[in-house]
């Protein structure tokens, strides 16, 4: 059989943004690939008609889509050349074109150009677009200006962009670099007056927003220097255009929707479990602003189940009928749920595997997924199960060898702990192999047995790999996903009493040829393991965490979340300390492992001089190490960073592999 490279990830298609029509006759989504010529995604609009599927948009530059009516898209893109694009930036400042595309056939034409950077449109009965739009609040109005007075302001901007005054905080922002004054605001664009009018204050953040009637009620903060880590539940009156805060800063709010006429708030308090407690599900009054608990069923929310075959926006919450639909990990894979005014949850759709996008129209439910090893595919959910609809990466995989999970549980701390283990091909228990053990990243979040690239890839290369879900990870309730001051020990444990099970059980794994990699939060253990143990022949780590004392304040984490790695305050003796003591670095003097150390230099999740610390402090102890850094590149490299550079991280690690174990 033929065998996974480290570039076949360039021939994969993913799925996305899965939008029913008005009517539920229709679904457009959005199919991305990559073109290995021009080295860049490519994103495609198309249409799903009963069992036809048509190309609808074929400039490769989609962005937000929505229908306007049955026969009618509009769609958001940016058709100018690199050179244009330039120049209008500098003239015209921020802009978003919409074009209207008919669905019987015909080119798309442009129909509105709005003077910011919109999205999450919203078509109301009238006829108006309500969006999101993101603002400054030096110059909130600057979309009104027009003229000398837009060119001056412009100007002024351009001769300011080299410097960056900062007065709040968070003040940075993975993916989007500084942050200082920027909000998003709430637009309403009155389509035939050709007037855009902003709804909301310039110091308020909107999140998430629902139209309901005249009434729109949406998520957010309003704030000067520092942010709440809690949202408050604001009201604005269509008619009047007057808003008002109705619910205070409670919960951190993930999603709110209409049942009819009423409205379900999906947020957590964090009382119990930290900032990263699984949301519960609210009712709120708008007569009484009585919020009340529908239900505190424990659902690990949304599709956290980790793989690098994923692309594009995916949907968190969606009202039909009289249910609120939602993904929530279990223990094998990522469900869809809904929830009714009763409190009672029910599966939709239960296959094994990760549902990573969906639409719900009258109970007819599609959605994107992987399932059974194999890449994104539409499905729709049937009584009797699930139904593929599309084959677009049936050819990738045609007779190549796919290593299917092996399941494996180890048992530590009174927890089982899920893993798998992926074999070469023609594996032989009488021979000798190398292996991999992989750590997923969040920690909230999970591994699975769902298709990961560069896992089936050091498989194909003759690696053993096995992966884990230990203590903290997501898909298993509150309890299990809080490390709660624990960082480096239950975990590492945990971890470790995998490795020696899986070691146990295929003992044709060489001893001294075991790897170890992780990123993130993986990246943190893979430097705690460098730190408390020899048994790797070599490690890399990648976006990682080595020393939390400097990450507090310079990270898009917010400061209250160290919390859960210290009981005190940070500016404490005792704060300080207990940092200082689940930090990597300050086992670093007990290292021997020859280590590889991936950063990228915009990550402000994991800030690159966690990286540049750790390989100074290996460089000082002569430990063998190497670090490669990516320019223009963040936290998301190795997953929607640019193809040639996905490509070089993953030879970096498998060249790494490959010299300390051939």
């Amino acid at each position: 059989m033929k065998k996974i490279k480290l570039d076949t990830f360039m021939d994969f298609r993913m799925l996305s943004s899965l939008t029913f029509s008005p009517d539920g006759g229709k679904l457009a989504y959005v199919l991305t690939g990559i073109d290995r010529e021009k080295k860049e995604y490519v994103s495609r609009l198309r249409l799903r008609v009963g069992d036809s599927d048509r190309l609808m948009v074929s400039d490769g530059k989609i962005g937000e889509f929505f229908f306007e009516d049955e026969a009618h898209l509009l769609f958001a893109t940016d058709r100018r050349d690199e050179k244009k694009k330039e120049k209008d930036g500098e003239e015209k400042g921020a802009s978003t074109v919409l074009y209207r595309l008919p669905l019987t056939g015909g080119e798309a034409e442009k129909a509105y150009e709005l003077p910011l950077d919109a999205g999450s449109f919203k078509r109301l009965a009238d006829g108006n677009l309500l969006m999101t739009g993101e603002i400054s609040t030096a110059n909130p109005d600057l979309y009104l200006l027009e003229g000398d007075k837009k060119k001056k302001t412009l100007e002024k901007l351009g001769e300011e962009k080299d410097y960056e005054v900062l007065t709040e905080s968070p003040f940075v922002f993975n993916g989007r670099g500084l942050i200082q004054g920027k909000r998003s605001a709430l637009f309403l664009y009155q389509v035939k007056e050709n007037k855009l009018r902003r709804l909301t204050g310039k110091n308020t953040d909107v999140g998430t927003f629902r139209v309901h009637g005249k009434d729109v009620y949406f998520s957010g903060v309003t704030y000067r220097n520092r942010r709440p880590n809690r949202d408050c539940l604001y009201h604005l009156d269509l008619e009047t255009g007057k808003t008002h805060r109705v619910l205070g800063p409670r919960l951190i709010i993930y999603g709110i929707e209409w049942i009819a006429d009423t409205l379900v708030v999906i947020g957590a308090d964090g009382k119990r479990f930290g900032d990263n407690e699984n949301p519960r599900f609210y009712t709120f009054d708008p007569q009484s602003r009585e919020l009340k608990l529908l239900c505190d069923a424990d659902e690990s929310l949304g599709n956290e189940m980790l793989t690098d075959v994923e692309y594009g926006a995916s949907r968190f919450t969606k009202a039909d009928g009289s249910f609120v639909y939602f993904p929530a990990l279990d223990r094998d894979g990522c469900k869809l749920k809904r929830i009714g005014l009763d409190g009672a949850i029910e599966t939709v759709v239960s296959t094994a595997g990760l549902l990573s996008d969906y639409d719900v129209h009258e109970g007819k439910v599609i959605f994107a997924g992987m399932f059974d090893m194999k890449l994104p595919e539409l499905y729709r959910a049937e009584e009797d199960g699930v139904r593929c609809l599309t084959s677009w990466n049936a050819e990738v995989l045609k007779d190549v060898y796919v290593a299917q999970p092996q399941p494996l549980m180890a048992e530590l701390d009174g927890e089982e702990i899920d893993g798998w283990v992926l074999l070469p091909e023609d594996y032989d228990p009488r021979k000798k192999y190398p292996a991999v053990l992989d750590i997923h990243g969040g920690p909230k979040c999970a591994y699975g047995p769902i298709f990961f690239h560069e896992m089936q890839a050091w498989a194909a290369r003759g690696y053993i790999v096995f992966f884990c879900n230990p203590h903290g990870s997501d898909g298993r309730g509150n309890a299990f996903s809080y490390l709660d001051l624990q960082w480096g020990s239950i975990d590492y444990r945990q971890i470790m009493a995998f490795t020696d099970k899986v070691l146990e059980t295929y003992p044709a794994i060489d001893l001294k040829k075991l790897c170890c990699t992780g990123g993130s939060y993986g990246g943190y253990m893979s430097n705690w393991i460098l730190g408390h143990t020899d048994r790797f022949c070599c490690i890399a780590t990648q976006r990682s965490i080595s020393n939390w004392v400097t990450m507090y304040g310079i990270s898009d984490i917010p400061p209250i979340s160290n919390f859960e790695v210290s009981s005190a305050d940070p500016y404490s003796e005792k704060g300080f300390a207990e940092m200082w003591e689940v930090s990597p670095l300050k086992y670093v003097s007990s290292a021997k492992t020859p280590t590889l150390i991936i950063h990228s230099e915009e990550d402000h999740r994991c800030p690159i001089a966690e990286g540049y610390q750790l390989y100074t402090a290996l460089v000082y102890l002569q430990v063998p190490a190497r670090m490669v850094v990516f320019h223009g590149k963040n936290h998301e490299l190795s997953r929607t960073g640019k193809p040639p550079h996905r490509l070089r991280r993953l030879e970096e690690i498998t060249g790494w592999f490959d010299k300390y174990t051939k």
